[in-house]
């Protein structure tokens, strides 16, 4: 992808480069996640969502969790007390 250049609004606001949106497939109303690198501001595009409840689910049925409900005495209850000691 060739360099493009926006301008940023007296908001703080920029406008993507259509060359940029498609590159990424970005839709209108779609979050982004921008950090700084350095003196580099980036603009990762989000992760598909349903990608992500795939694999969780795949490694989920793999582990043989899948569909498991947590029942009393599973752990989390004790480690939620513990922390709730030491504050």
């Amino acid at each position: 992808m060739s360099v493009s250049y926006t301008t940023i609004t007296s908001k703080g606001q920029i406008t993507l480069p259509v060359e940029a949106r498609r590159a990424l497939g970005l839709k209108p109303g779609q979050k982004v996640a921008v950090h700084v690198e350095g003196d580099r501001l980036v603009i990762d595009a989000p992760h598909d969502i349903a990608q992500i409840r795939t694999r969780l689910r795949h490694e989920a049925e793999q582990q043989g969790t899948w569909r498991l409900k947590p029942v009393s005495g599973d752990g989390w209850e004790a480690q939620a007390e513990a922390r709730d000691a030491e504050s």
